[in-house]
């Protein structure tokens, strides 16, 4: 049983780096009061200090939209209404395992310099990934995304020679009007989206 908190009291477990786990989380988690400045290096880097973990939760609404993470995000089995990711910049590392976003994923802008993982995960609503930049190592494992989605379209604009490389997916599930034309889906590990499918989960 899931118990039912405040995104109040959330927010005062992750300040002091507890993770959040078997909660429902009623209203939007914006994550902006642990945003602090940190002069580091002759910069002022402006972001949030610690480490952003959810085990299996259901929220309501999770704002990272602007943030920068200078430690690891975790994701885990998680039911998320609405995300805004919006220009999210992740310093260190982010896991997304065996989640499902239900409406639009905003995630237009996300950048990231460490790991990606995003495995076991529904998308369903529309994602869109515009203007996206991984300069990590980033692998995708049977996602899927019957909303729809930008991102191979982006990634073949933008990152061709990165695809299958730092940039791999395996088993992941794409509607036949979001794969670009000439894509070797068999080599990259892509597969096409059947109606009603949603991947290796259900919402």
């Amino acid at each position: 049983m899931l118990r039912v908190t405040s995104p109040i009291q959330v927010l005062q477990h992750l300040s002091i780096g507890e993770s959040i786990q078997d909660t429902r989380v009623t209203g939007l988690l914006d994550l902006d009061p642990l945003v602090v400045s940190r002069w580091l290096c002759g910069e002022d880097l402006y972001g949030i200090y610690q480490p952003v973990v959810l085990r299996h939760c259901v929220l309501d609404g999770l704002d990272l939209e602007g943030r920068t993470c200078y430690e690891m995000v975790e994701l885990v089995d998680c039911h998320i209404v609405v995300a805004h990711f919006k220009q999210a910049y992740f310093y260190s590392s982010l896991l997304v395992e065996a989640c499902v976003f239900e409406g639009d994923f905003e995630g237009r802008g996300i950048q990231s310099d460490g790991r990606v993982v995003i495995q076991n995960t529904i998308f369903t609503g529309w994602a869109d990934f515009s203007a996206l930049r991984l300069r990590g190592r980033t692998d995708l494992v049977d996602v899927s995304f019957p909303g729809g989605t930008n991102l191979l379209h982006v990634l073949a604009n933008g990152s061709q020679k990165l695809l299958g490389r730092e940039i791999r997916f395996n088993g992941c599930r794409f509607r036949a009007a979001d794969v670009p034309a000439g894509l070797d889906t068999k080599r990259l590990g892509i597969l096409p989206l059947a109606e009603g499918d949603l991947g290796g989960m259900e919402g």
